[in-house]
């Protein structure tokens, strides 16, 4: 899913620090899904004037939700990191999107 998320935004020309930031959301927001969703996943990148949004759906509805990992914990960062690095993020239960703002590099 990073490669084709990669290879997707850069086709679209979205700035390469932006590329990365998605791409880590990807791979969290991914992950979050298959280890703690239900049924199948699906992942959605939207790329707009100005904006990239990252969704994932499966069919758990509990949303997901900020954790408190502690230092040896092995989990529960990933959502944490989203908030970090992303400009909006929300979860609904089924669906956990985030956005980030992009100033796209010059045609």
């Amino acid at each position: 899913m990073r490669r084709i998320a990669r290879a997707f935004l850069r086709r679209c020309r979205v700035s390469e620090p932006v590329v990365g930031c998605v791409v880590l959301a990807v791979s969290e927001l991914v992950t979050n899904a298959v280890v703690h969703g239900e049924g199948e996943v699906v992942l959605r990148i939207t790329v707009a004037v100005d904006v990239v949004r990252v969704s994932v759906t499966d069919h758990n509805p509990a949303p997901a939700v900020l954790k408190e990992a502690g230092p040896d914990g092995e989990s529960g960062r990933g959502i944490r990191l989203v908030d970090a690095i992303s400009d909006a993020w929300e979860s609904n239960g089924e669906e956990t999107w985030c956005e980030f703002r992009d100033a796209r590099a010059a045609a």
